[in-house]
């Protein structure tokens, strides 16, 4: 049962709960454009109106933020009949769950950006009818060890969460007061995520 849990159920999924009675939540409404969608996971800033909220960004600082996305089991792809590609979104003007206190699992934005790289360089190698087996076998093993980098690098027990450029990161210099990480950490479609406790 183990290898199944191990190998084949993800551990953590974005925007959603990891402790599923210890979190604070409190109602909000997205303040975005017509273009703009807000995810589960996403993190928020205040807005000019009481009780509305946007999209952090790379200007904001530390003190904007607000709190996090919360996932709800109850709210459906914006597409009709369904599809199992599409990602819920929360449109301008509409309502949603705040995270304000809690564990929850976020996308770790350099961690990502260490496997993404690491995973088209990989990629490159594989495609290329000009590289021996040897060098793919070399191109392999520098990509899972790049790849094993980036998840330890989220996967720290009791670091600090660091804000770099509007998105949550393992390393920097804007720490987020009250939030650190709880030792667990995995790639879930192409992202690194990462369980972490928000105190906000």
């Amino acid at each position: 049962m183990s290898l199944i849990i191990k190998d084949k159920i993800a551990q953590l999924k974005k925007g959603y709960p990891t402790v599923s009675d210890k979190y604070n939540v409190q109602g909000g409404v997205y303040v975005g454009t017509n273009t703009d969608a807000l995810h589960f996971g996403d993190l928020l800033a205040y807005s000019g109106t009481t009780g509305h909220y946007r999209t952090l960004t790379a200007d904001d600082a530390v003190a904007d933020l607000a709190g996090i996305c919360l996932a709800t089991n109850v709210k459906l792809a914006n597409r009709y009949p369904g599809d199992s590609n599409a990602k819920v979104e929360t449109l301008p003007g509409e309502a949603f769950n705040l995270l304000v206190r809690g564990f929850i699992a976020v996308e770790i934005a350099d961690a990502t950006a260490t496997y993404q790289a690491a995973k088209t360089a990989y990629e490159l190698v594989i495609k290329d009818k000009t590289k021996t087996a040897e060098e793919k076998k070399a191109a392999k093993a520098t990509f899972e060890t790049a790849k094993a980098n980036a998840i330890a690098s989220a996967a720290v027990e009791g670091a600090p969460v660091y804000l770099v450029d509007g998105k949550f990161a393992a390393d920097g210099e804007d720490e987020v007061a009250g939030a650190y990480f709880m030792g667990v950490a995995e790639i879930i479609d192409d992202e690194v995520l990462a369980e972490i406790n928000y105190k906000m």
